[in-house]
């Protein structure tokens, strides 16, 4: 690999599980709101066919406590 390529391994993701209408707001919202009000480091990535969150391995047994208590179901 060049030297000048840049990398930041040890990343965990998360598929949030649709579908969901095109007009269905806040979703994305309420996954991140609860991490980020919690100091958790949050990277999305939205597709067409869907959203993607991406967090630092390190930090998943918090992520998975904070969106659990959210009222979301992870699998």
């Amino acid at each position: 690999m060049p030297s000048d390529i840049k990398q930041d391994g040890s990343w965990t993701c998360y598929k949030l599980q649709g579908p969901f209408a095109f007009g269905e707001t806040g979703i994305v919202l309420s996954v991140i709101q609860p991490l980020s009000e919690n100091g958790i480091g949050i990277f999305v990535v939205s597709t067409f066919d869907g959203d993607h969150l991406l967090i630092k391995t390190t930090d998943k047994p918090k992520v998975r406590e904070l969106l659990q208590a959210a009222g979301h179901t992870l699998v």
